[in-house]
């Protein structure tokens, strides 16, 4: 199946204030070429692969620590005697529901102020929250090879408060969008480090991805773990 990568924004109030993490994921999503028609016919009938997936990870500039996790239900839209393949858009698959239990980020300004000092700001979460993110991506299961590999990227469908403290200005609150990925590579690169499985019905892995060559060192590792059934 032909899969195309495009960008989706997110509202506005969120991608005014993202992370260079949130934009980054949004610049390289995954979107099925498939009808969405077609696909929607068919996930109904094939089942689909449900679970739990922990998630953690770094960013630079600014720095950013997160962990999250992440319980979804990927419909299925082929499927035969070698391969089963969720392949889904935005719309295609029920609201992920995530628990964002950290996601802590700082930045020091590279110059000095007037002042002579370097500023600087941290922010944190309000509180640990549990909200609804709209998945994205691809899940081929190789039956005859026994492989499998994902991409998922997850876009949060409300903002999040954050509890921040400025060097020179001091506490402020804010509100903004947030985005994880999973995946067994890049965006668009998943299926060059595809996992081991022993059997279809439930997919178990623990991989931790580096995607420094496409981002060029911008993004720390991301260490996944999850486990998915297929369901019908």
């Amino acid at each position: 199946m032909q899969t195309n990568f495009g960008q989706l924004q997110l509202n506005q109030s969120s991608s005014a204030n993202a992370s260079p993490r949130t934009r980054w994921i949004t610049k390289v999503l995954a979107t099925c070429a498939l009808s969405p028609a077609l696909v929607l016919a068919q996930s109904g009938k094939l089942g689909s692969y449900t679970g739990t997936l922990q998630v953690s990870g770094t960013e630079v500039s600014p720095q950013v620590s997160f962990r999250a996790t992440v319980k979804v239900s990927l419909p299925i839209t082929e499927r035969d005697s070698s391969s089963i393949t969720a392949d889904f858009m935005t719309e295609d698959a029920p609201n992920a529901s995530v628990q964002i239990a950290q996601w802590d980020s700082s930045f020091t300004e590279k110059s000095a102020g007037a002042d002579g000092k370097f500023s600087h700001w941290t922010c944190s979460l309000a509180a640990p929250v549990e909200i609804a993110m709209k998945p994205t991506g691809i899940l081929n299961v190789d039956l005859e090879k026994k492989r499998h590999e994902l991409s998922l990227t997850l876009l949060s469908t409300q903002d999040v408060a954050f509890n921040c403290v400025h060097s020179q200005s001091g506490a402020y609150k804010k509100k903004q969008g947030i985005a994880l990925y999973v995946g067994t590579g890049a965006p668009g690169e998943q299926g060059k480090a595809p996992l081991p499985f022993t059997d279809a019905a439930r997919l178990t892995a623990k991989y931790t991805l580096t995607p420094t060559a496409q981002t060029k060192g911008r993004y720390g590792p991301i260490a996944q773990e999850w486990d998915l059934r297929l369901t019908r």
